[in-house]
């Protein structure tokens, strides 16, 4: 068995040093903490198991920010899994910081919170890896894709190549685009599959066409409005439902009804979606909430002993109601 004392010979530092990069990272330099973290991976060393009466029961939701209405319906789908299990689920808002290894080195007390971790839609390199691995808790991403690590995400481009796709199928030609602030690689690969379905199809495509703003109910309402001023679309394709509930607000406060006026496809599925009769690409979260709770319950329970470098990215379905014609 590979002890502590040769990962400290490996990365040439000494034994306290690597005690504190794993329990106290914030107290170590990054240029340090790296080495270890190799030096972890090179040995193989694995940290002592938790017996059963330390385990805290707890498996942890890690996310970028809380206010997206998205997270409320994957909160309910991973605690839906749950119910079931002798696991609870705890909620950890990174408040939009989305590098989540340097989130829980530097909140230290968190990480004994939890016995495996869920990260939603936030960036993991090799040295996140390698840092999760020598705490013992084993990880799954949802919304992100990570070639060390088993990743569930959503073939975001497809998804709005299908909507577009439908929307042409319709008869509409001007399409708009409303979506959040380019800041993360899912809206730039709804935002490419929206633009290329439309110059595929011979559709002159001008950037008045496209929107954006905050990731919200709010945001979708100021996206529409500022869309309105630049021209006047036959439909649009909104990035998520949420901004289309937005979107919805600003049309009915002018009169413009859906889908006599304006036809709306949206993406997510969210349960509101279906009581505003809003058609959307639905994105399997259930599936994905399920996959996500299995493997780390396989994890927990040793019957998947080595982590699962996998990627899987779900194409969404589209779902059709009555906001087009």
């Amino acid at each position: 068995m590979v002890q502590i004392k040769e990962v400290a010979s490996e990365a040439g530092v000494s034994l306290s040093t690597v005690s504190r990069v794993l329990n106290n990272p914030g107290l170590v330099k990054s240029e340090t903490k790296e080495r270890v973290y190799n030096a972890i991976e090179k040995v193989g060393y694995k940290p002592p198991k938790k017996d059963i009466t330390s385990r805290s029961y707890t498996i942890g939701l890690a996310i970028p920010d809380i206010k997206i209405d998205f997270i409320g319906e994957l909160v309910r789908r991973v605690q839906q899994e749950l119910d079931n299990t002798q696991y609870d689920l705890v909620l950890f808002n990174m408040k939009r910081n989305r590098k989540v290894s340097r989130y829980f080195r530097e909140n230290a007390a968190f990480r004994k919170k939890v016995d495996a971790l869920i990260i939603f839609s936030s960036t993991l390199d090799s040295e996140s890896v390698s840092f999760f691995r020598s705490l013992n808790i084993p990880i799954v991403l949802l919304q992100s894709r990570c070639k060390e690590e088993k990743s569930i995400s959503t073939n975001n481009y497809l998804g709005a190549s299908d909507a577009v796709k439908y929307l042409l199928g319709r008869g509409y030609k001007k399409i708009a685009f409303v979506g959040w602030k380019p800041e993360d690689d899912h809206i730039i690969e709804r935002y490419n599959g929206y633009r290329n379905t439309l110059e595929k199809a011979g559709i002159d495509y001008k950037e008045e066409w496209a929107s954006f703003d905050a990731l919200t109910r709010e945001g979708g309402y100021k996206a529409t409005e500022n869309l309105f001023k630049k021209f006047r679309p036959e439909a649009i394709f909104y990035a998520c439902d949420s901004m289309a509930f937005g979107g919805y607000q600003y049309l009915k406060k002018k009169n413009i009804k859906i889908p006599d006026d304006i036809g709306i496809v949206g993406f997510d599925d969210l349960n509101f979606s279906s009581v505003i009769g809003l058609t959307t690409m639905r994105q399997f979260l259930q599936v994905k909430a399920n996959m996500a709770v299995n493997y780390l319950l396989d994890r927990l329970k040793e019957r998947i002993k080595q982590p699962t470098a996998e990627e899987i990215c779900i194409t969404p379905e589209l779902v059709i109601r009555n906001s087009t014609r």
